[in-house]
């Protein structure tokens, strides 16, 4: 059964900046979380775990950008690396990520990637970074 505690936890503690996407990944493996899914048009987020269950809840972003129709790549790129060096916190990417075109993502915990999609399908692939 999916540990809806933990999963909430991860979701306030990343819009307080207060965790980053390698500590939820660890978090969410450790409950048995295999991907999820959040949708930057209807802003939420749905956990799915390896016994197909899965559980929704509402990511708590205000003033979000509208998502334009195009998708920059160089933009989800951009955003991307400024938060993974710390430049920015999990508010502003989403927000990056939006006015960049992307109205989706998805993060495949055990095939370690994740997927920022938009609206017309095009995509850019990220996989997770590697320890050095």
């Amino acid at each position: 059964m999916l540990d809806k505690a933990v999963i909430h936890e991860c979701t306030l503690l990343s819009f307080e900046d207060k965790i980053t996407f390698p500590q939820v990944v660890q978090k969410l493996a450790a409950i048995g979380v295999e991907r999820y899914v959040a949708d930057l048009i209807r802003l939420h987020r749905t956990t799915y775990n390896t016994n197909n269950e899965t559980y929704v809840e509402s990511l708590p972003l205000k003033d979000a950008p509208a998502v334009p129709s195009s998708f920059n790549q160089s933009g989800v790129r951009v955003a991307i690396a400024a938060i993974q060096q710390g430049k920015i916190n999990y508010t502003e990417f989403l927000r990056q990520m939006m006015k960049a075109g992307c109205c989706r993502y998805e993060v495949y915990i055990t095939g370690k990637k994740v997927m920022y999609l938009g609206r017309d399908g095009e995509h850019h692939i990220e996989n997770f970074p590697t320890k050095t």
